[in-house]
């Protein structure tokens, strides 16, 4: 989780409410816990990757800022692209090099598809029966089947293309309208927010058959909130047990167990909808499933009337699970991904005035836009792997656990140690990126370089076995979004930031955000 490092520090935050005695609680027992050294390697046989120093009981936590992912990635100038840290009481590798990663996956893959095991989504996702955080074995490799073939298939997707484009036409009328307002030919918009609810849209839409604010009700889009934020946390006890009693009591699991019972209220009532429902004319699909139903949850429910197919007997918390699973990458990422590029493009006007005269180019050639049209905008594509190589949405991914132990490199690694491989740094090494800090679209122009995990300097959906299904759902609205904002309108700072050097702030989860919303002045294009 890429809030792993800063766990210490959400919590140092909420001190200032505890008593005298806690205070003192908390101060004498970890000075009395340091008394028992952590110096010593678990097995001095093993030659382990460079470690810079270490604290007893701490380990390296110290080293990492409320950054982890550049933290990390300062440390790895220091110690290499292979690096040891004991974080708390957990023995893990750092990865930050595109031809580690090669090696890794080429000769390691199946070794290094363990997760390690998460309290928090065993909260919040039954247990971790979902697919990006369940243990490696047979389960996940059904699971993770029925994404790709029943969910997340190229038909699948396209089969969602009407709810894309109704969603963003939404949208753009939505600016339209404001910007036409007595008096006015622009508007200001706050466009962080209005890609976050276009993207909760889209994949609710898909997976549930109806969006939140059909039924005028925010505490649907107020408990996806809050998973996506307890899903970036870490409770202090994982890393450190001895301390474990500081998640009791600050009531961190209390917090994320209520927000996993209303979620599951909610998931219960659409599931029992959907039973409930009378479905006509489905026709028989592909495996059994039909191509016809209306969204994933009607797929789910009919991949589990038939789960002698599949292998696997599919539970309703594991079909909950799924569900919550597609709602936190189809949104977050696909959020991250578009607020990343308008920040670019608006930091980049001349990448800006590039990618805007292309999509005008084709569409007005063209005459509309449909998906289809974006596979010709080589530039807008290109502009978009150039912020997934600037800006990848979970900068460290997702953990991966050895199942036994690997050599690599020349070293050593136990069984049972956490791998972290940091796609922001991989992204930003020179060794594998010319002039690797600037934005640069035109590197890809030519290039078969893409983020479909083949091609270890750009992996921002991850690699080998543990890479991410829905890359094609994800990038689908992605491109589709992009090009409908840059064809209608015309982007700048507003009043008062024109001139200014544009915040590229980052704020910390398990994605990585601007801290500052986005707020840009859109207005309408002439044509």
């Amino acid at each position: 989780m890429a809030t792993l490092f800063s766990a210490l520090f959400l919590y140092l935050q909420d001190l200032s409410s505890l008593s005298t005695t806690h205070y003192l609680l908390i101060l004498t027992i970890p000075i009395l816990l340091l008394i028992y050294t952590q110096t010593r390697p678990s097995n001095p046989n093993l030659s382990l990757p460079p470690s810079p120093p270490r604290l007893p009981l701490l380990g390296h936590l110290h080293r990492i800022g409320n950054l982890p992912h550049r933290s990390l990635h300062n440390l790895s100038t220091c110690y290499g692209p292979v690096m040891y840290l004991h974080l708390g009481s957990v023995p893990t590798v750092v990865l930050s090099s595109a031809s580690v990663i090669e090696e890794l996956i080429h000769f390691h893959d199946i070794a290094l598809s363990g997760r390690p095991r998460s309290a928090v989504a065993d909260i919040l996702l039954y247990g971790s029966s979902d697919v990006t955080f369940s243990t490696y074995g047979e389960y996940w490799r059904q699971a993770r089947r029925i994404c790709v073939l029943h969910l997340l298939s190229a038909r699948r997707v396209q089969s969602f293309g009407f709810i894309r484009q109704q969603e963003v036409s939404l949208l753009i009328d939505k600016i339209r309208l404001s910007a036409s307002n007595p008096g006015g030919y622009s508007t200001v918009v706050n466009l962080s927010q209005m890609l976050f609810k276009l993207t909760n849209d889209i994949i609710c839409r898909a997976t549930l058959g109806y969006k939140f604010s059909d039924d005028g009700s925010d505490k649907a889009y107020s408990l996806l909130t809050q998973f996506s934020v307890h899903l970036g946390t870490i409770l202090v006890g994982e890393n450190l047990p001895c301390l474990g009693w500081l998640d009791w009591l600050l009531g961190s699991k209390k917090r994320m167990r209520k927000t996993a019972e209303g979620l599951d209220n909610f998931l219960e009532s659409a599931i029992d909808e959907h039973l409930t429902a009378k479905r006509d004319n489905l026709g028989d699909g592909e495996n059994g499933v039909p191509m016809e139903v209306s969204d994933l949850v009607d797929v789910l429910l009919t991949i589990q009337d038939n789960d002698e197919e599949i292998g696997i007997s599919l539970s309703r918390n594991n079909i909950k699970a799924i569900i919550l699973d597609l709602f936190a990458a189809g949104t977050d990422t696909v959020s991250t991904a578009l607020e990343w590029t308008m920040t670019e493009l608006i930091k980049n006007p001349k990448q800006m005035k590039n990618v805007q005269d292309e999509v005008r180019s084709v569409i007005d050639t063209d005459g509309r836009l449909t998906e289809e049209t974006i596979e010709k905008m080589t530039y807008l594509n290109a502009a978009i792997k150039e912020t997934f190589r600037l800006h990848p949405p979970i900068p460290l991914l997702i953990p991966r656990e050895s199942t036994k132990d690997i050599d690599l490199l020349g070293y050593r690694i136990p069984a049972r140690t956490r791998f972290i491989i940091n796609a922001w740094a991989i992204g930003r090494d020179p060794n594998t990126w010319e002039r690797a800090d600037e934005f640069m679209p035109e590197r890809f122009l030519g290039s078969n370089v893409d983020y479909n995990g083949q091609h270890f300097g750009l992996i921002p959906f991850g690699t080998g076995r543990r890479t991410c299904p829905g890359i094609s759902f994800a990038m689908t609205t992605v491109g589709f979004t992009l090009a409908n904002l840059l064809y209608h309108f015309d982007w700048d700072l507003p009043d008062g930031m024109k001139g200014k050097p544009l915040d590229m702030s980052e704020i910390n989860g398990i994605m990585v955000h601007r801290k500052l919303d986005l707020i840009l002045e859109a207005k309408p294009r002439s044509i």
